[in-house]
């Protein structure tokens, strides 16, 4: 412990081992009362062994427990200046900035002669193809050094330096050095390298100026970088010089773990050395001096240092894995949960898509009935006035066949009437000519008389006889006739009855194939209707599609106008300040767009405000096609 401790290190600092007690204390099971409790200036607790027992604390480290805890990994950063420390560094950077650039004129204007003198002497002015390069040697060389400096400065600031561009610079600075150096060589006509042994300080004086400019602008590299890594957070403190002077293995250690664990403050991985030391000469006497009894929890401190974990971090893991542990079976949990409630949701969802399928289904049916109801109404309906007409036609054909039998019976008796009338006249002659001829007889007595009576009662008997035969033809002839016009009305009748039943079956055939053809006009005009109207929506979806995609909207904002479209196709002559979110159903909308009932509810209120608010598809439409042509 005494080793680790450096002369650098005062008690004070020292105490930051103390922290590491008390969380040990707690997360420890081996833990017994021997662990200290005391405050800060108590002294230990007793133990065995001494300074010279193996693990034993060194004088003067306190192993009390602290309240304060490890300060984060942090940069040091410097205390505020003040106006007159401000001041300076102002003018020491207007120094800089002045200064440096004087630096590299003046390098310049000394090392120009001498590198036109090696152009003119390497044969850059002898009036061939590069004679007229000689004067532009120098500048080129020099631009060259400066213009790399300047591109590595830049590249340093935007945060992507390449070290190529340095050394570049840096070799374009000593091949200046090299050609001044041999343009001396040429004056003297001897060697560069006996040059440089006969006039070093003529050679170095060529190398100073370029040499400080380079120094110069690496100064600014530096605290280009400084201030790029302060800024991102990555810059990191050295290790002091004299601590590498005092104790260089070690310091070479804690340089390797402080790298290692990506600590940036030296100050914050003295503390951790500190803190981790005082955590093992704790775990020592709580384990009578035999670490080896320590559990894999006791021991993590000690296990996960090199992985850049602090006493209290890796004290800390075993409750932080537990409470991982149980954050990720709560969110497991909570996923079962959700997988089962987007199941019982989605066979909710099967069940209503069926239930509304087969409702869909029972009404088409229902429709279907209607309109065979309607198409057989309107065939009963047309046989029913056919009918209507045909008996009204056999009942004008029967009543003029009962006129026309009446007639004939009226006609008939009329006959037998006359007949009758005939033969009682006959009868009637008959008498009285028997009367007369019984008078005559009685009164004439000669036999020419009564002859001649009995002649003209023969003649008048005959003429009788043939009158009630002529009576009795008439009326045959009369009630055949009788007959015959019954036989015609009859005739009429059945005639009257054909044509009525042709009439009404030609009238059943042709109204039949009026409804039918109606029927099938008006089925092909509705699939003609709904096809032009899928077709119209169709073609609105996909320039609405490709005025969205123009607009590039967002899902949800696609799926509200989508359900905009869908309110004002439902009733087009609606208008559009009367448009009712009830006009759509809350299925057809999830069906739509594919989402819950929750998010199909939320979608369809925002295409009522949608529409509200004046959403109006042509101008859409009409606006992304002008873009489209203007773009």
């Amino acid at each position: 412990m005494s080793e680790t401790l450096t002369h650098a290190q005062t008690p004070a600092t020292r105490g930051a081992m103390a922290p590491a007690a008390p969380v040990v204390a707690g997360a420890a099971p081996v833990a017994t009362p021997a662990a200290p409790a005391a405050g800060k200036s108590a002294p230990p607790a007793p133990r065995k062994g001494g300074p010279g027992w193996p693990g034993g604390p060194a004088e003067g480290v306190s192993t009390a427990p602290a309240t304060e805890t490890v300060a984060p990994a942090t940069v040091a950063t410097p205390q505020a200046e003040t106006p007159s420390q401000k001041w300076l560094g102002r003018l020491l950077m207007a120094v800089a900035v002045v200064g440096m650039p004087l630096v590299g004129i003046i390098g310049f204007a000394a090392s120009y002669a001498n590198l036109r003198s090696f152009a003119v002497a390497m044969g850059l002015s002898d009036g061939g193809f590069f004679w007229s390069l000689a004067p532009w040697f120098p500048i080129g060389i020099d631009v060259s050094i400066v213009a790399l400096l300047a591109t590595d400065l830049v590249m340093v600031r935007r945060g992507i330096p390449w070290p190529v561009l340095r050394f570049a610079a840096h070799a374009m600075t000593l091949v200046t050095i090299v050609f001044n150096a041999t343009a001396d060589s040429l004056k003297t006509d001897k060697g560069m390298w006996e040059t440089l042994v006969a006039h070093p300080l003529s050679s170095f004086g060529h190398a100073v100026m370029p040499g400080l400019f380079v120094l110069g602008v690496e100064a600014a590299r530096k605290l280009l970088m400084h201030v790029a890594r302060i800024e991102q957070g990555t810059a990191t403190d050295p290790v002091p010089l004299h601590r590498w002077i005092l104790s260089p293995v070690r310091t070479a250690r804690l340089y390797r773990r402080m790298r290692l664990a990506a600590v940036r403050s030296y100050t914050d991985m003295v503390e951790r050395e500190q803190a981790l030391e005082g955590y093992r000469v704790w775990l020592k006497q709580e384990l009578d001096g035999d670490l080896s009894k320590a559990s894999d929890e006791q021991l993590l401190p000690l296990t996960m240092a090199p992985r850049g974990y602090t006493v209290e971090e890796a004290l800390a893991l075993p409750a932080k894995w537990q409470a991982e542990a149980e954050q990720r079976q709560t969110e497991e949990d909570a996923r079962q949960a959700e997988r089962k409630a987007q199941e019982a949701e989605r066979q909710r969802e099967e069940e209503d898509r069926k239930a509304e399928a087969a409702a869909q289904e029972a009404e088409r049916k229902a429709e279907r009935a209607i309109r065979e109801a309607e198409t057989a109404g309107r065939v009963r309906a047309a046989q029913a006035r056919a009918a209507a007409a045909g008996d009204t036609a056999e009942a004008e054909a029967k009543a003029a066949a009962a006129a026309a039998k009446a007639r004939a019976e009226e006609a008939a008796a009329d006959g037998r009437g006359r007949a009758e009338a005939a033969r009682v006249r006959a009868e009637q002659v008959r008498t009285a000519a028997e009367r007369q001829a019984a008078v005559v007889a009685e009164a004439e007595e000669s036999a020419e008389l009564a002859e001649a009576r009995a002649r003209r009662a023969e003649a008048e008997r005959r003429a009788a006889e043939d009158a009630a035969e002529a009576a009795q033809t008439r009326l045959l002839a009369e009630r055949a006739a009788a007959e015959a016009e019954q036989l015609a009305a009859q005739r009429q009748l059945e005639e009257a009855d054909r044509a009525t039943a042709a009439r009404r079956a030609a009238e059943d055939k042709a109204e039949a194939q009026r409804i039918a053809a109606e029927a099938e006009a008006e089925a092909e005009r509705v699939a003609a209707e709904t096809a032009r109207i899928r077709a119209g929506r169709a073609a609105m979806e996909a320039q609405a599609q490709a005025a969205e995609d123009f607009m590039r909207l967002t899902p949800r904002q696609r799926n509200a106008r989508r359900v905009a479209r869908m309110l004002m196709d439902s009733d087009p002559s609606m208008p559009e300040d009367k448009i009712r979110h009830d006009m759509v159903s809350l299925r057809d909308v999830m069906e739509a767009v594919g989402a819950s009932q929750t998010i199909a509810g939320e979608l369809r209120t925002e295409a009522v405000a949608l529409i509200a608010g004046g959403y109006d598809r042509g101008a859409v439409y009409a606006e992304s096609a002008f873009e489209a042509a203007r773009g």
